[in-house]
């Protein structure tokens, strides 16, 4: 079973890529799911049809506290479904060598390859977070041991900004294929790792605060709107990444991304009831729920 493993910090468009792959696989995937927090959200954003059998780990971090979810999911896979490729999506808190590790005891057991680590950046945000130094050794790990590396909503930049992102990026990696994305569209060439069981393994302390909402509440375009703006200006502190999927009084269902100041909603087919998550670091949680309350 060929294994794609799908990092990038919050935001950076890791389930955009994982549907983008999706459109284009020849049936037999399957895929694993895990997000920081108590709230499930990009689970129900992926296609799903009979060529895609998926498990989803929410709430907690695969590369730390489920290390042993992750391994017992990757069985559960391989012995129900025995699926040709499984594409592994961790958080955007989780670094590729914590899932490396974690697979390392089973892949002979179960005959795993890991044929690829895809790193996703996002171009807006990549290099004031790496200059930032708030985000430990998370880039250092992720961006060492990618493979590939999308360089992803280069839209948002200018041609210089691009140029010293990828200066950047060879600090940290001289081999990858690197290649610049919008909303992670491109063709990622097959690959095989060459380099077997070796990886840079750094540790990763993620002191990162989440506000889960899960409820049958209708929620205002309008207000939402705001709460992004407020967001985005810093009145509940530092919010780095919030999604949701959520009923609007109407009757319809709306898709709302935050990252990093940037924000967009769109139409969603269909939700059961409302679901939100706020990430970010000692931020005002109570204050921001009283927000949304309206």
């Amino acid at each position: 079973m060929k294994i794609k493993i799908i990092s990038g910090f919050l935001g950076a468009g890791k389930t955009t890529c994982v549907k983008n792959v999706l459109k284009k696989a020849d049936g037999n995937v399957a895929v694993i799911v895990n997000e920081f927090g108590d709230v499930g959200i990009d689970a129900e954003t992926l296609t799903k049809g009979d060529v895609v059998d998926m498990v989803e780990l929410p709430s907690g971090c695969i590369c730390c506290t489920l290390k042993n979810d992750l391994v017992s999911a990757v069985k559960e896979i391989k012995n129900k479904f025995n699926p040709r490729r499984l594409i592994i999506e961790p958080s955007g808190l989780a670094v590729p060598s914590g899932i490396l590790e974690a697979l390392e005891p089973i892949k002979d057991e179960l005959g795993l390859e890991v044929e690829a680590i895809i790193g996703i950046i996002d171009s807006d945000s990549f290099l004031a977070n790496v200059h930032s130094g708030l985000f430990g050794d998370f880039y250092t790990d992720q961006l060492a041991n990618s493979d590939i590396i999308l360089i992803n909503k280069v839209d948002l930049v200018n041609e210089r900004t691009i140029k010293a992102i990828e200066e950047e990026l060879r600090k940290y990696n001289s081999h990858a294929i690197l290649l610049n994305t919008v909303n992670c569209e491109t063709e990622i060439p097959e690959f095989m790792r060459e380099h077997g069981s070796d990886f840079v393994h750094l540790h990763f302390d993620h002191d990162f605060d989440s506000l889960a909402l899960t409820s049958d509440k209708a929620y205002d375009h309008n207000l939402l709107v705001e709460v992004m703006q407020e967001m985005k200006a810093g009145k509940y502190g530092e919010i780095y990444r919030a999604k949701g999927i959520y009923r609007t009084a109407d009757g319809r269902c709306e898709k709302m991304d935050y990252v990093q100041g940037n924000y967009d909603f769109e139409e969603f087919p269909e939700c059961e009831g409302s679901k939100l998550i706020f990430i970010g670091k000692d931020f005002d949680r109570k204050a921001l729920e009283k927000r949304l309350e309206g």
